[in-house]
């Protein structure tokens, strides 16, 4: 583990209404157009969006070329962890001052993280993390090692299903004046009137349906999704149409389902993200709520609590509607709907996130980890010297 030293540092005021500048530009009628289409019929045939949009297809490539040429991507994929025999769990800890960057090591070292994020509030640190089932107990025995060697002050774990992701509804935004219109009071009532239009459930199983080619084909697709599968040829050494052959076999398995966008609906420099958990008074207010994704705005993803009338939501939103958002949260637990909410604020600048640890799949054994290794690592080795309170790493 190495130690973190504080450096020296600036800010640049001109470069914080930049980014603001190209967030608006990249919104305009046309790309939002495409970017919608993409959303709602899949990411890599642009054929296919351009005659879903009437745009000709030489403008939709060029104006996705030139997003990707920005971000380095437009989508990545966001694969079904239980069609891939993981379940997903989410952790919340509190790191022991001065602990803050061995926790988050410590946290990476099982290699099954898919997220790690500094939080404020009763914790510091939230991350998400897909284990073989196998495993879970032992996980869980982990995090309490991580306790006992007063690293952690407390930690909760959550259980939930896949992370599913939204898209902005521009709906509610005009491309001319640059502005959004954040309805509460029509959402409000809507939550509170209609008839929900699709649920939200546990996942079935944890059953693989796959193999290790499957899923570097599904590593890869998470860090582009637009990845052409000439690409992926020569890294699985097999030929084009055999990894189109996969690739279809995947997509109608399920595995291939949910696509997020690098769309920043408003811009970092002037929103807030916050993780939020809601508890429903019963199931039919969930799907309500679960039903009615599509029409807010800010919110980024939603991932259900394994076995409870319960959601993990996470929104995005500029700072000035904030105390809307959270009376927006208020007024649904005093009219019943939730019986309870809490959040976290996320410093996403400090975001860290990674792929599929496809490595750890053997095609004999199935999922293998070596969590007493990582037990024994964390005791023989001292505590980092730790000066900076957050190592910075780059937006995914």
């Amino acid at each position: 583990m190495v130690a973190l030293t504080l450096e020296k540092s600036y800010v640049q005021f001109p470069n914080y209404f930049k980014g603001i500048y190209e967030t608006e530009k990249q919104l305009d009628p046309v790309n939002i157009k495409i970017l919608t289409a993409m959303w709602k019929h899949g990411p890599r045939n642009l054929l296919e969006i351009a005659r879903r949009t009437g745009i000709p297809f030489t403008s939709v490539y060029h104006r996705v070329a030139r997003l990707e040429e920005k971000t380095g991507r437009v989508a990545y994929l966001m694969p079904e962890a239980s069609r891939l025999g993981l379940i997903r769990l989410v952790v919340l800890v509190a790191a022991t001052p001065g602990c803050e960057e061995k926790v988050t090591f410590a946290l990476q070292l099982p290699n099954v993280w898919r997220f790690i994020n500094r939080c404020e509030g009763p914790y510091s640190t939230i991350s998400a993390h897909t284990v073989p089932p196998k495993y879970v107990k032992r996980f869980n025995r982990y995090l309490h090692m991580l306790l006992e060697k007063d690293m952690i002050t407390k930690f909760k774990v959550i259980y939930t299903g896949d992370s599913m992701p939204n898209f902005p509804n521009f709906r509610y935004y005009n491309p001319k004046s640059k502005r959004w219109f954040f309805d509460w009071t029509t959402w409000l009532n809507a939550l509170k009137k209609t008839k929900p239009e699709r649920g939200i459930k546990d996942p079935e199983s944890y059953q693989i349906l796959n193999d290790k080619k499957d899923l570097l084909i599904i590593k890869e697709l998470e860090k582009n999704a637009r990845k052409p599968l000439a690409g992926l040829a020569p890294m699985l050494k097999m030929s084009v149409a055999a990894v189109k052959y996969r690739y279809d076999k995947l997509a109608n398995s399920g595995a291939l389902q949910h696509y997020a966008f690098d769309v920043h609906a408003y811009p970092v420099e002037i929103a807030t993200y916050h993780e939020n958990m809601f508890e429903f008074a019963n199931g039919k207010k969930m799907d309500r709520f679960y039903s009615l994704l599509r029409e807010l705005p800010f919110v980024l993803s939603v991932a259900k609590v394994l076995h409870q009338n319960a959601l993990l939501v996470r929104t995005y939103i500029p700072e000035t509607q904030l105390m809307n958002m959270f009376t927006f949260f208020s007024e649904l637990t005093n009219t019943g709907f939730l019986t309870s909410y809490s959040s976290l604020r996320l410093n996403f600048a400090g975001r860290r996130t990674q792929t599929i640890s496809y490595e750890l799949y053997d095609e004999k054994s199935g999922w293998m980890m070596d969590l007493e290794k990582c037990v024994d690592f964390i005791k023989r080795s001292k505590p980092p010297v730790v000066m900076a309170r957050d190592k910075r790493a780059s937006l995914s």
